[in-house]
């Protein structure tokens, strides 16, 4: 079976997407960086480990933000603060090794980790003149274009839009982004790879949900179905071309 459980997936109206992990292998992309990082530094590699640990507080002062009970104006500063201050490096050093490492060097990777099928399950979207967008914790601008995607999106969110400020599974971001396509929450898939955020995000935004990847389904609260690849999602939606 495509999906497990079988959710009742009628005609959404449109379908919103997570980005990094969802339309895209993380490991591909990781594992190629980390590489990058010890090659930089292989003649001074106790700098190599202080950014290393530097992008790993970068990573848990996101966590910490998606509490609920821990708010900031900008969530992109934010982040940077805490993790800075966290790693005991100034923000501006750390904004710079966000911007390298985090940003751009993974773009001419992301091409080739895209996952199986998603390119053609895109296209049999549009086919079937399906509304499109994306809502992500990061800009997602630069990375759908490096792997050709822009123009199958009609709509794009990220957490540090001026409107949301917030990380999922705050659902803000998928309640602006069903707004800007024009249609119900409740008609919306949101399609993501991490049940404890993206499933939650879903269903406090009152949104069907999908997971990538071989996970377990859930029932009830903050339920999800889970899809192993694109081209069975495609199917399970009966979409022109699948």
């Amino acid at each position: 079976m495509p999906l497990t459980p079988r959710i009742e997936l009628d005609r959404p109206s449109a379908i919103v997407f997570d980005v990094d992990g969802t339309l895209y292998e993380p490991l591909w992309v990781r594992a190629p960086i980390l590489c990058r990082i010890v090659r930089a530094h292989a003649t001074s590699p106790r700098a190599g480990v202080r950014l290393l640990r530097a992008l790993r507080a970068y990573r848990a002062a996101q966590e910490r933000l998606r509490a609920a009970d821990v708010h900031v104006e900008e969530v992109g500063e934010g982040q940077l603060r805490l993790a800075a201050d966290s790693a005991g490096m100034p923000v501006e050093e750390l904004r710079r090794a966000v911007a390298r490492w985090m940003d751009e060097e993974p773009l001419a990777l992301l091409s080739r980790a895209m996952r199986n099928g998603l390119q053609e399950f895109l296209e049999a979207a549009r086919a079937s003149s399906l509304p499109l967008g994306v809502c992500s914790d990061y800009p997602s601008a630069p990375k759908l274009s490096a792997m050709g995607l822009s123009a199958y999106f009609d709509v794009t969110v990220s957490a540090q839009d001026g409107e949301v400020q917030r990380f999922k599974p705050d659902p803000r971001g998928l309640l602006i982004a069903a707004r800007r396509l024009g249609v119900a929450a409740s008609s919306v898939i949101y399609v993501g790879d991490r049940p404890e955020i993206d499933a939650v995000a879903a269903a406090r935004a009152g949104m069907r949900c999908v997971i990538v990847g071989r996970r377990r389904a859930r029932r009830g609260r903050d339920a999800y179905a889970c899809v192993s690849s694109f081209r069975a999602f495609a199917a399970a939606l009966a979409l022109a071309g699948s």
